[in-house]
Formats: C-alpha cells, sequence, structure tokens
C-alpha cells in the first residue's frame, strides 16, 4: 500500500514538472495572439521624425523617418485625434514588432515637439479702438 502511496505521488509531481514546463516554453505563443498589443510584450520602441502628414476619411498616412529608414505608418483608429495631434517635424516613438517599410496601427507610446515649439500658437494682440497710450494732446483753451 505505501508503494502505490509513492507512485502516486512521483506521477503527480513528474506531471505537474512537464505542465510547468511547457506552460513557459510554449504558453506564451500560444496567448499572445489573444493579448493586446500594448501588454503582450513582443514590442519594439522605433523613435522617428514625422516628414509627412495625409489624411484620408478613415486613415492617416505618416511619413516617418528613423535610425533604420523611412516607415509609411498607416493609423485606422482614432483617426480625428491622431491628425490633430500629430505634425511634420514632430518626434515619435512607435510600439511595433520590429522596423517594417509598412506598418498598420502601431501603438504610440509618445509625441515629442521640436525644441522651438511652444505648447500652442500665442494669442493676438488684443485690438481695441482707443488710441495706444502714450502722451496725450492737451486741450488749448
Amino acid at each position: 500500500m505505501a508503494v502505490k502511496g509513492w507512485l502516486i505521488l512521483a506521477f503527480t509531481l513528474l506531471t505537474g514538472a512537464i505542465l510547468g514546463i511547457g506552460a513557459v516554453t510554449m504558453g506564451p505563443a500560444l496567448v499572445a495572439p489573444y493579448l493586446p498589443k500594448s501588454i503582450s510584450g513582443q514590442g519594439e520602441r522605433i523613435q522617428g521624425e514625422v516628414l509627412g502628414k495625409q489624411r484620408e476619411a478613415n486613415r492617416l498616412l505618416l511619413k516617418v523617418g528613423t535610425a533604420q529608414g523611412p516607415m509609411l505608418v498607416t493609423f485606422t483608429q482614432k483617426v480625428g485625434e491622431l491628425d490633430l495631434l500629430l505634425e511634420p517635424g514632430d518626434t515619435v516613438t512607435l510600439i511595433t514588432s520590429g522596423y517594417a517599410t509598412f506598418v498598420d496601427d502601431p501603438s504610440l507610446d509618445r509625441v515629442q515637439r521640436p525644441s522651438g515649439a511652444g505648447l500652442g500658437p500665442s494669442p493676438p494682440p488684443a485690438a481695441s479702438s482707443s488710441p495706444p497710450p502714450g502722451p496725450k494732446d492737451k486741450a488749448v483753451r
């Protein structure tokens, strides 16, 4: 009877070790297609400068110059928001599976304006109908 207990324990331990090793080696490849790109951990950060931008009805095309070479990035989600956010000259950091000439819907990690650009355009000076301040003309009596 004691041998039967040890056999069950050894079989359970061996089965657990095989399942554990299999889950560590095969698990990420099986689960990755079902996870969002941002948390799958398979992305590479690629930084580049926006060289050109073209807005179409349901997509935004960006030409991005990177250290690896030029990229044509296509966004089909949040097109209006990205069109307002991104301008030529901006430095962007994209999360992709690696460098490719054509990239569809990468995750946008960071946008940096050129160092000389401010937060926004300065407001125009207020127009007034009164003359500018200065020495006032004295009335002659």
